[in-house]
């Protein structure tokens, strides 16, 4: 006799969980500060979430920037959104600095992320993960 939750359920890898949830790879290169202005004084403490999960953290100021030497690589679908945020902490509300939303493969690509005081350059690509090129 089948058992309804092993006829319905199994489990997933990772990378097997992704393929069905939208199959597709987000690379991230490079993250650049071109003006740190989310705060009042010093530097940005800029967070990368992707869907509001958290995926990479650092301080940044004008002219630093964070390579990546392996692509920082975060699992993603059609339609999931990549932003960047200063952390304000637990006392406020994150300020958010710009973002652009995955709508299938591209790539590799440079755009200028602009909010809230601060600009920012990201060098990405989306890519499939079976295929990636």
């Amino acid at each position: 006799m089948i058992n309804a939750n092993t006829a319905l359920f199994t489990d997933l890898t990772a990378e097997e969980g992704s393929t069905i949830s939208g199959g597709l790879q987000l690379l991230i290169k490079s993250i650049q500060c071109v003006k740190a202005g989310a705060d009042i004084v010093g530097a940005d403490e800029a967070i990368l979430k992707v869907d509001g999960a958290d995926v990479w953290k650092g301080s940044m100021s004008a002219g630093s920037r964070k390579v990546f030497d392996k692509p920082l690589s975060v699992n993603v679908g059609k339609g999931s959104f990549a932003g960047l945020y200063d952390d304000d902490g637990w006392f406020s509300r994150d300020d958010f600095m710009g973002g652009f939303t995955i709508n299938g493969t591209q790539g590799p690509k440079t755009i200028t992320l602009s909010g809230s005081g601060s600009t920012y350059q990201v060098t990405y690509a989306v890519v499939d993960p079976v295929d990636p090129f």
